[in-house]
């Protein structure tokens, strides 16, 4: 009868004991998952950070390009307005 008990309490031991190191294996392969996730994502966040640098960049230059050709125009509408002015005053001068 001491023996059937002693081999009952090992049966439910090695059972525990599976069942714990199945969901010890799990859960290692689990986090083994996530962190190799966690490394990809990490990856992913800096490329798209730094498209987001290159575009703002990007959209630096080409702002600064625009406002250069503005500020030629309004120079040239300011030259081209003074002349007018000039000429409109000469010829109100010659009426008189």
């Amino acid at each position: 009868m001491e023996i059937n008990l002693l081999t009952l309490a090992g049966v439910i031991m090695s059972i525990l004991l599976g069942i714990i190191g199945f969901f010890l294996t799990r859960l290692i392969n689990d986090v083994r998952r996530c962190s190799i996730e966690t490394g990809k994502n990490k990856g992913r966040i800096d490329l798209i950070a730094k498209q987001q640098e290159n575009d703002v960049k990007r959209i630096e230059h080409t702002t600064q390009l625009e406002l250069q050709a503005l500020t030629k125009n309004v120079n040239q509408l300011s030259s081209n307005v003074q002349e007018l002015v000039v000429i409109l005053a000469q010829n109100g001068i010659k009426q008189k």
